[in-house]
Parts: structure tokens; C-alpha cells; sequence
């Protein structure tokens, strides 16, 4: 990855970071999927009004991607997320990024390379120090809930690189209008209350649901779905990784928190991690080409 993609790939993470951190006082007034859905809708309404290019992208495509790397995720990882804490909950999620690569091999989308899995290893021993240990053994149902998700998740970030043939905005675009729709159905299913919550909602909570739609959603994606097509799923999906550190970061900067010295350790080996992943540090003999 570039310079630039790198750049970006901290923003996305940043923004998904500080959308969480967001979605913990909006999800007291909207139910989780609800909030999907109203901001994969927004996202598609915004992209259709403003993105003219039509997309190649079959729409089964466009389905199968939105299905594994936007509802099927959020459904099962929300579920998982309600018996299990916090801290657990940020710990197991960090598997998605292992997985996806190991999709990623197991597709043949890119060439197997086991030096990265010494990499996935340091930066998730970052975000368990960073996270901490669960003050209860979590339930096994909630665990395996939360990595299927991750795994559902992983797929569908390599089939965005292998059925995309879109650049990211055009592909969102396509995406987003199934993934919408598809969250509308799971609303219905597994959550209720949906028009009580419109209906009473605060304007505080409104624009909780703002950021989280149009910046954490609309703009991310956009920006995610690009770097997914132009670079190997095994240097973007780490950045994944910097999430636990944004929602340190936000803590000290909006709610004056002063984390001890594991918080820094552990946000140290997430970026030698990273470092490692995205080729920024080569790690063994580097490739020369015959003269």
C-alpha cells in the first residue's frame, strides 16, 4: 500500500472508531439494525442523487456482497455484541481480520503468505492488553455468535475485491441500495419499537444518527470500498486493528481519560502489526529480480 491508501485506511478505521464510540448513546434511542439500515439507505439515496456513472456490477454481485459484508455481519455481530462485554466483545472482533485474509487464500485472491500471520499475532496481543481481559468467562454461544460474524465479515470483504468491477463510490452505490434493503428485512425480524423510536427520538439522538450515516457510513465506505478493490485484502482489513486505540484516543481528547502505560504498549505492538501487513516493514529477503 501507498502512502496515501495508508492515510486513508487510518482515516476509515478513525471514523468506523469514533462511530462506535457515537453508537453506544444513539443505540439508547434507535435499535442497532435500525440504525443500519437508515444509514445504508442514506448512503444509497446520496449516491444515486450525486454519483451518475452507472454501475457494471451485476446486481446478484452487489447482493451477495451486501448479504456477507454489510447485513449478515451486523446481524449476527449485534447479536453476539448483547451477551458479552465490551471489552470482550472488541477483542474477539479482531478475529475478522485473520479470517478475511484466510478467505482471501482459501479464494486465491492473493498468494498465501504466512509472515503476516506473525503480524495479525502482535497487533491482537495489542488489542487485548489495550481492551483488557473480560471480568466474567463469556458465554460460548455469544463467542462463537461473534466469530461467525467475523467470518461472514471477512468473506465479504474478499468479495467485494473478487466480484467488485467498480471503483469504490460506484460499487457502494450497488451495495448499498441491497444492503439497505436487506437490513429493512432484518429489522422487521429480529428488532421492534422501530416507529416509537422515530417518533420520540431527540435531536441530540438525531445527530448521533447524522454522523453515523452520513460519515461513518456514506463517506467511509466509500473511501473502504475503493481500497478494498485497489489493494490485497491481507494489507487493508488490519487496519481494523486501530479501532480500540481511536476509542482510547477519543476518551483522552473528549473525556479527559489518562490510560496507563499498557494502554501505549498495547497500542505500540498494533502498529508494529500493521507495519508488518501493509509492507510499510518487510519482514525476511526482500524479492530481486534477475538481471
Amino acid at each position: 500500500m501507498g502512502p496515501r491508501d495508508i492515510a486513508l485506511a487510518a482515516f476509515v478505521v478513525s471514523m468506523w472508531g469514533l462511530g462506535f464510540t457515537v453508537l453506544k448513546p444513539t443505540m439508547e434511542q434507535f435499535p442497532p439494525i435500525l440504525i443500519m439500515a437508515i444509514s445504508f439507505a442514506v448512503t444509497a439515496l446520496a449516491l444515486i442523487a450525486f454519483e451518475r456513472r452507472r454501475p457494471v456490477t451485476s446486481h446478484l454481485s452487489g447482493a451477495l456482497i451486501a448479504l456477507f459484508a454489510v447485513s449478515g455481519q451486523a446481524a449476527l455481530i449485534f447479536s453476539a455484541l448483547s451477551g458479552l462485554e465490551a471489552s470482550t466483545g472488541v477483542i474477539i472482533a479482531q478475529f475478522q481480520v485473520p479470517l478475511s485474509v484466510l478467505w482471501a487464500w482459501a479464494l486465491r485472491t492473493e498468494p498465501f503468505a504466512p509472515a503476516k500471520l506473525g503480524a495479525f499475532v502482535v497487533a491482537l496481543v495489542g488489542v487485548v492488553i489495550i481492551a483488557g481481559l473480560p471480568a466474567e468467562r463469556p458465554a460460548p454461544f455469544y463467542v462463537a455468535l461473534m466469530i461467525v460474524g467475523g467470518a461472514v465479515w471477512g468473506l465479504g470483504q474478499v468479495l467485494i475485491a473478487k466480484l467488485g468491477r467498480d471503483d469504490g463510490a460506484v460499487l457502494l452505490k450497488r451495495v448499498a441500495l441491497h444492503g439497505a434493503a436487506q437490513l429493512v428485512v432484518f429489522t422487521l425480524i429480529f428488532e421492534t419499537g422501530q416507529w416509537t423510536a422515530l417518533t420520540t427520538a431527540s435531536p441530540a439522538a438525531w445527530a448521533g444518527l447524522a454522523f453515523i450515516a452520513l460519515v461513518a457510513f456514506a463517506l467511509a465506505y466509500v473511501i473502504w470500498f475503493d481500497l478494498m478493490r485497489r489493494n490485497p485484502v491481507s494489507q487493508v482489513t488490519p487496519f481494523i486493528m486501530l479501532m480500540p486505540a481511536v476509542s482510547v484516543v477519543a476518551s483522552i481528547v473528549f473525556l479527559g481519560e489518562r490510560p496507563g502505560w499498557p494502554i501505549f504498549a498495547g497500542g505500540a505492538l498494533i502498529l508494529a502489526g500493521l507495519a508488518i501487513s501493509s509492507g510499510i516493514v518487510r519482514i525476511g529477503p526482500r524479492n530481486s529480480s534477475a538481471v
